[in-house]
């Protein structure tokens, strides 16, 4: 399932795993698969399994594709959705693996977020 912007593409395990290349930091610019050069880089992803996804687009319409966005290493991935949020991990609840075919719009990777400034 590609397509001809160039947009990164991942699943819902993916990017809210602070393990896979998606969420690290590549200084060096070696590893294509990481995409963030430096921690304040901002970068999109489409998420193919997304409840939003059109698994049927392959072209440029974004409007069929679940966009979202990272606005530097280690904030939360989202969706711009209006007014309406579902946020993964849910506060208050034992974390458990996102599920592929959801409709989060604020994806938390599963980072130590106590080791951020």
């Amino acid at each position: 399932m590609a397509n001809t912007l160039g947009i990164q593409e991942v699943t819902l395990a993916q990017v809210s795993d602070n393990t896979h290349a998606i969420n690290a930091i590549d200084l060096t610019g070696a590893v294509a698969a990481t995409p963030r050069k430096s921690v304040y880089q901002p970068i999109v992803v489409r998420v193919t399994d997304h409840a939003d996804n059109d698994a049927a687009e392959t072209g440029a319409d974004t409007d069929k594709m679940a966009i979202f966005q990272s606005s530097r290493h280690g904030e939360p991935w989202k969706k711009d959705v209006g007014t309406q949020h579902k946020i993964h991990p849910i506060a208050g609840a034992a974390i458990a693996p996102i599920a592929s075919g959801d409709d989060y719009t604020v994806i938390f990777p599963d980072f130590d977020y106590t080791d951020f400034e």
